[in-house]
C-alpha cells in the first residue's frame, strides 16, 4: 500500500463519520393538536398588548401621565409585565370608552355634509341655491 491510499481511506473514514453525525436529528420533535382558539388567543394577546403601547406612547397620553408623575416607560414596562387576561379586560375597556373628538371638528364636518348634498341637489335641477352651478336642463 502506498501512501496516498492510506490518506484517502483516513480521509474517506473521517467524512464518512462526520456524514453520519450531521445525518442525525439533533432532538425529537413533539407535535401535537393545537386548537383555533389556542392560536388565536396568543396571537389576540400579543396584538391587545402592542395596541396598549401604541396608546400609551400617544403624546396627550404621556402628558396627562407625566401629570400625574408616572414616568412613560414604566407605564410601558408595566404593560409588558401583565398577563394576557389583563391586557384583554383593559384593551376591552378602551374599545368601550368614547372617543373625545373636537367639537369645531363636528360643526366643520356637518357643514361639509350640508354644502355636498345641497350642491347635488343643486346639480341635480332639485334645488336652485348656488348660483355658480350650471343647471340640468
Amino acid at each position: 500500500m502506498n501512501l496516498s491510499h492510506v490518506w484517502f481511506k483516513l480521509v474517506a473514514v473521517h467524512l464518512a463519520a462526520m456524514l453520519f453525525i450531521l445525518s442525525c436529528p439533533p432532538g425529537v420533535a413533539f407535535a401535537g393538536l393545537v386548537s383555533t382558539e389556542e392560536v388565536l388567543a396568543g396571537t389576540d394577546a400579543r396584538t391587545q398588548r402592542a395596541r396598549l403601547v401604541h396608546f400609551l406612547e400617544r403624546d396627550e397620553v404621556r402628558a396627562h401621565m407625566a401629570r400625574l408623575g408616572i414616568p412613560p416607560r414604566e407605564a410601558i414596562e408595566r404593560v409588558a409585565a401583565l398577563s394576557d387576561g389583563e391586557v384583554a379586560r383593559i384593551a376591552g375597556h378602551l374599545d368601550t370608552l368614547p372617543a373625545g373628538q373636537d367639537p369645531a371638528a363636528i360643526i366643520v364636518g356637518a357643514a361639509v355634509l350640508v354644502f355636498l348634498v345641497l350642491l347635488v341637489t343643486d346639480l341635480l335641477g332639485l334645488t336652485d341655491i348656488f348660483p355658480f352651478v350650471k343647471k340640468a336642463k
